[in-house]
């Protein structure tokens, strides 16, 4: 499933959807939105994206999430480096991140220069 989104609203929509046709569990679900939430919210903060698109797919049992959009070059995957510390300790910003992290089997991002083009993959 691929989706042209603008808002986060958009994203919420068909992550429903796509939770819906493949029976995932709500938890899972959960998991998923706060992972597209985290990552969206980012890039339409730090980026002058006006757009991205959202590809939801399962495959062996996980979910990959591919969200692609063009702007200057913007990594919403890499969570600032923190020192050992508890959650209530922590400084605010990158918390988020890490929660995606932890969350995440596999993370990866690719940046096209010639197209201006941010590719993000997450699978859970």
């Amino acid at each position: 499933m691929d989706f042209k989104m603008h808002s986060l609203h958009d994203a919420f929509v068909e992550i429903q959807k796509y939770c819906k046709k493949q029976s995932i569990p709500k938890e899972a679900c959960y998991n998923i939105n706060l992972v597209c939430e985290e990552l969206i919210v980012n890039l339409l903060k730090y980026t002058k994206a006006t757009g991205y698109n959202l590809n939801l797919s399962a495959k062996a049992g996980s979910t990959v999430i591919h969200i692609r959009y063009r702007a200057e070059k913007f990594n919403p995957t890499k969570a600032p480096e923190r020192k050992q510390e508890s959650v209530e300790k922590m400084e605010y910003g990158g918390l988020g991140l890490v929660l995606v992290n932890s969350l995440a089997s596999k993370t990866e991002y690719k940046y096209d220069e010639k197209q201006s083009l941010n590719v993000i993959k997450i699978i859970l």
